[in-house]
């Protein structure tokens, strides 16, 4: 194995580059169908990653408003909004009914 990795270190390419007889340069590249499939590829990932980013954006503001809420809730009833979580309200839906983000596995849910 060492002796064909020697070999093959030791042998230099020839300044030209050639292809086999009977090859067709156009059938060895990807062309036009390689090119548009990478396109697409591409596209995607960009939608997704957008989609991506506008979901965990929406989750922080989310929980910034939250936050924000038992700020208030706290300051009104004058109790500490850092107690423990026995003092703490149940999380359930939000005022619109859906789930809050994080769901059972949330990180305040611990």
């Amino acid at each position: 194995m060492f002796l064909d990795l020697s070999l093959a270190a030791a042998t230099t390419p020839s300044g030209d580059p050639t292809l086999k007889p009977g090859l067709d340069p156009s059938s060895v590249t990807p062309g036009t169908l390689g090119f548009l499939a990478t396109l697409f590829v591409v596209v995607l990932v960009i939608f997704l990653i957008r989609d991506m980013v506008k979901r965990i954006r929406r989750v922080r503001y989310t929980a910034e408003v939250e936050q924000a809420r038992a700020q208030r809730e706290g300051a009104a009833t004058g109790s500490d909004p850092d107690a423990t979580d026995l003092q703490r309200p149940a999380r359930g839906p939000d005022d619109a009914g859906r789930g809050m983000p994080g769901g059972k596995h949330g990180p305040d849910n611990r």
